[in-house]
């Protein structure tokens, strides 16, 4: 006698429960006079947001499985311009979440940092450094006193510290990214 395995019943989108449905949920509960709105993406695998909302508050989350949590409450953000805060999972970017809500915070930019400082968080030497680029350990200490750079040069350093270097130029109303052409 063979069995048959049961039908499983479809699962409708609504009860499907992603980290950004969680927030949602114990936002609504924390904060029962915030308006609380969720945009699905249009694509699979594509960015949700959630806008809370109360009187003179605005907190805008953009959450995607691979990426993690963007946060920003800032009035002066621009349209485009990308998180001011950036969190990889729930457990980590909730108490700032709770903390800029009851506490009507802005988020703030990542402010810029030297070239010296991005090589330290990554955890490498100058003479590491300038191995990874054929110099001189002397050649990267100079290149990171400056403050002028040939893009080149900027964009080899990116490499060496295992990173691409992107260049921006941000209006008010949008952020163009510039492309170079690197053939001659």
């Amino acid at each position: 006698m063979s069995k048959t395995k049961p039908t499983p019943k479809p699962v409708s989108k609504a009860t499907v429960m992603n980290e950004l449905r969680h927030l949602q949920h114990f936002l609504t509960r924390a904060f029962p006079t915030a308006r609380i709105t969720v945009d699905e993406p249009l694509v699979k695998g594509g960015v949700w947001l959630l806008d809370l909302f109360l009187p003179d508050y605005h907190l805008a989350i953009a959450w995607r499985k691979d990426k993690g949590f963007g946060i920003v409450s800032n009035d002066m953000h621009g349209y485009g311009e990308g998180a001011d805060e950036v969190y990889d999972t729930l457990e980590d970017a909730l108490p700032r979440i709770v903390e800029l809500v009851a506490g009507r915070q802005t988020t703030a930019p990542p402010e810029a940092i030297k070239l010296r400082e991005v090589r330290e968080q990554r955890g490498l030497s100058q003479e590491e450094v300038a191995r990874r680029l054929g110099s001189r350990q002397a050649s990267i200490s100079r290149t990171e006193a400056r403050s002028d750079f040939l893009l080149s040069s900027l964009k080899k350093y990116a490499e060496a510290l295992g990173a691409k270097l992107e260049v921006k130029m941000v209006f008010p109303d949008n952020e163009v990214e510039l492309k170079f052409d690197e053939a001659k």
